[in-house]
């Protein structure tokens, strides 16, 4: 998802002195930051996956610990070898969207703060993004009031899934800590209120409202689908679906609202 985003950016605020290489160079960044972070989460977790999430791959065994610590160190230096080739403010915005991540892992991830770190992350990717792109505006900084609330949503539904193991297991992150039925009313309450603000910015910025409207009108369809399927079942599988809709529902958007300003 954040791999995917970071293109969307990229291409929605792409101009004539992109370069395609560079912008490559950085995804390939971004993946690597990602994967030494993600990873990173499954080896600190890998005592609590045993008992909630056994089909994850330290906790079947398919890789060992030590195989798992020399991954993350293998992906964080080439992160580092492919930041160095974006220069030094490309470099510092890589290495403050991994320090995010790692801040979620090592600290935040079991408290109800656990939201704190993903919104730092993703206020740093669009700068890094428009840096590789060389295509900042200060229009985009517009996009913020919008994409703060869309953060905050994926990760109260990442998290939703794992309210009741969590909280069974001690750990209270901020989905935990609301428990699963008022974290997910208010999942949806914050992405509605993203819309609306997607709206408003996109109306005052004299957009083109029939991109936006049609933007709106696939991410809102894909929002209703997820709270359909959850509140049918209101089970963990159905909290699952509800972070495969939402995401895309983001993006299109995200997707949509740059694209509106381009007309």
């Amino acid at each position: 998802m954040v791999v995917t985003l970071a293109c969307i950016l990229g291409i929605a605020s792409a101009r004539e002195n992109f370069d395609a290489a560079r912008f490559a160079r950085a995804i390939i960044t971004l993946f690597l930051s990602q994967a030494h972070v993600g990873m990173t989460n499954d080896y600190l977790d890998r005592t609590l996956d045993a008992q909630a999430q056994p089909n994850k791959p330290i906790a079947r065994g398919l890789v060992q610990p030590s195989e798992a610590r020399a991954l993350i160190i293998v992906a964080f230096i080439a992160m580092l070898a492919f930041a160095l080739t974006l220069g030094p403010i490309g470099f510092i915005l890589a290495l403050l969207g991994t320090l995010a991540g790692q801040i979620y892992n090592f600290k935040l991830r079991g408290t109800p703060y656990s939201w704190v770190a993903y919104v730092m992350g993703f206020s740093v990717l669009p700068f890094f993004v428009w840096d590789a792109a060389s295509s900042f505006s200060w229009t985009y900084l517009l996009m913020f009031p919008m994409g703060i609330p869309l953060v905050f949503a994926a990760h109260l539904a990442q998290t939703l899934p794992d309210v009741e193991t969590d909280r069974a297991l001690g750990v209270f992150g901020f989905a935990a800590s609301l428990g699963r039925t008022r974290a997910a009313l208010l999942l949806w309450f914050v992405l509605i209120a993203a819309h609306a603000i997607a709206f408003a910015s996109g109306y005052w910025l004299s957009s083109n409202l029939q991109i936006l409207f049609v933007a709106m009108l696939g991410s809102l369809a894909l929002i209703v689908a997820s709270a359909i399927i959850y509140y049918a079942r209101r089970d963990t599988t159905s909290s699952k679906i509800v972070f495969r809709l939402v995401s895309p529902s983001a993006l299109i958007l995200v997707a949509g609202w740059l694209a509106s300003l381009k007309n």
